[in-house]
């Protein structure tokens, strides 16, 4: 036991140190995406993006999301030979559903208001060029194809900057941001591209039918989640306005992205190697726990630590008209993304793993519902905090009932003592880091290095922390080396 435990920990460090550095520039890309953003565009024109993004998340996740997590679950557990051919049911899948996304961004571009030819255009060849370039990605990832995948991330997050910056730079409206969008995931999929065999007959065969039976209940909370998570943006755009919705929406879309790379740097090459045991309990339990704990040592301290050096970021990230809210907003907007990406990337595993995904929509509708009635009441008496709220009440909720319904269909969650180490080690922190910051000795007039040298503060009185609570016996490897 003691052995297959050891190799469990070798393979997702090993998977985690493949991904992880083009995971993180990709993120740090997409913070410096919303800086340009935020400042060559008014805080209107960034509430009218934001929306339209909105509604590429939602068509997404009607028309390819669910196709995409199908075959990370489904894919790895087939044998080599018949890779191909399953990656080519799984593209004639989303081919076909482009069709009904033409509809479906049109309507999500009416309901908002901004319905035109051109806004029309432009939102849907987003939709596709991500969808695709998200496709071949992620085949990329489980077929092994490592280089191809990391030139391809790396590809996007550059190509997103430069023309981004560049198409801005000379017409600063939305038109010019979705277009540099669209244009960097089409350079990026051409990396990562195989050519697969697309035919409509493919939809009729087993296969198919393993994806649809998988991935339909899916593809309902998934299109459930993606609206109640952005949900609260159309209704301060109703109750509010465009400029609020434009503030409220670059700090969502920074946090948001934090807690995405956070979370997605160990779920993305940890779970198909959890995946791979789902016919071995025992071993899948354990594999859970490391997992686990890999979660909790990065997205524990980060988030935190994210929320104590909330200030100084955003100051770097946006302009001034974008801070006006003050730090409670940022706050509780963290608190509601970390339950969200844990809920996602760890308690809904229990659902998943014991095929019981059915319950995902019912989760996801009743959490719709109640943050929909949340947002209706908390909204008109305290604005940008009362959505904020609401997200995280919501996303409370929805964790414990997907807890508890995994709990009752058998499947059991195992928290290795080396989680209750790093919380301790993360409390230790939140309480000497504002004490310790730089500001508070010297004075440096360059933000940045002000953030790094708080980042590296805080990250000593963690891992301090850590190794005096003998973290992995770290007491022990080190009087042995």
């Amino acid at each position: 036991m003691i052995y297959i435990k050891s190799v469990v920990k070798k393979i997702m460090i090993s998977s985690l140190l493949k991904y992880a550095p083009v995971q993180i520039f990709a993120a740090i890309s997409v913070f410096a995406l919303i800086s340009i953003h935020t400042k060559l565009l008014t805080t209107t024109e960034y509430g009218m993006l934001a929306l339209m993004l909105l509604t590429v998340e939602v068509v997404r996740a009607v028309a390819a999301q669910w196709i995409n997590s199908s075959m990370l679950r489904l894919l790895p557990s087939k044998k080599t030979e018949e890779h191909n051919n399953f990656a080519a049911i799984a593209s004639s899948i989303i081919f076909c559903c482009t069709l009904p996304a033409l509809a479906l961004v049109s309507l999500g571009l009416y309901l908002t208001g901004l319905l035109t030819l051109s806004t029309f255009l432009a939102t849907f060849l987003v939709f596709l060029t991500k969808a695709l370039y998200q496709f071949y990605l992620e085949l990329a990832r489980i077929m092994e194809r490592l280089n191809q995948y990391r030139v391809a991330v790396l590809t996007q997050s550059i190509m997103a900057i430069v023309i981004t910056g560049s198409l801005l730079a000379y017409s600063p409206n939305i038109l010019s941001a979705l277009s540099a969008l669209a244009l960097s995931y089409i350079a990026a999929g051409l990396v990562v591209f195989k050519p697969l065999k697309i035919s409509i007959n493919k939809l009729k065969t087993a296969d198919a039918q393993a994806i649809f039976s998988y991935g339909l209940p899916l593809m309902a909370s998934g299109l459930v989640a993606a609206i109640s998570s952005r949900l609260d943006r159309y209704f301060i755009a109703d109750s509010l306005d465009l400029a609020q919705t434009g503030i409220y929406a670059a700090i969502s879309n920074i946090l948001l992205g934090i807690g995405a790379l956070i979370f997605m740097v160990v779920a993305l090459p940890s779970y198909p190697e959890l995946t791979k045991k789902i016919n071995d309990k025992a071993a899948l339990y354990k594999a859970h726990g490391e997992y686990l704990t890999l979660l909790c040592l990065i997205a524990m301290p980060a988030l935190v630590g994210f929320c104590i050096l909330a200030e100084p970021i955003t100051h770097l990230l946006l302009s001034e008209e974008y801070l006006s809210q003050g730090s409670t907003i940022i706050y509780i907007l963290c608190s509601g993304v970390f339950v969200l990406n844990l809920k996602g990337h760890y308690i809904d595993h229990g659902l998943q793993f014991s095929l019981n995904t059915k319950y995902l929509p019912k989760i996801s509708v009743f959490s719709l519902i109640l943050n929909l009635s949340l947002l209706v009441t908390l909204i008109p008496p305290f604005g940008l905090i009362g959505a904020a709220s609401a997200f995280l009440i919501a996303n409370i909720i929805a964790l414990v009932m997907s807890l508890w319904l995994s709990l009752r269909k058998g499947y059991k969650y195992t928290v290795p003592l080396q989680v209750y180490k790093i919380l301790l080690s993360t409390v230790c922190m939140a309480i000497f880091l504002p004490e310790l910051r730089v500001h508070h000795f010297v004075i440096i007039n360059m933000p940045i290095v002000n953030i790094i040298i708080d980042i590296v503060i805080g990250v000593s009185i963690f891992s301090c922390v850590l190794a005096l609570l003998n973290y992995k016996k770290c007491k022990a490897w080190v009087i042995n080396k």
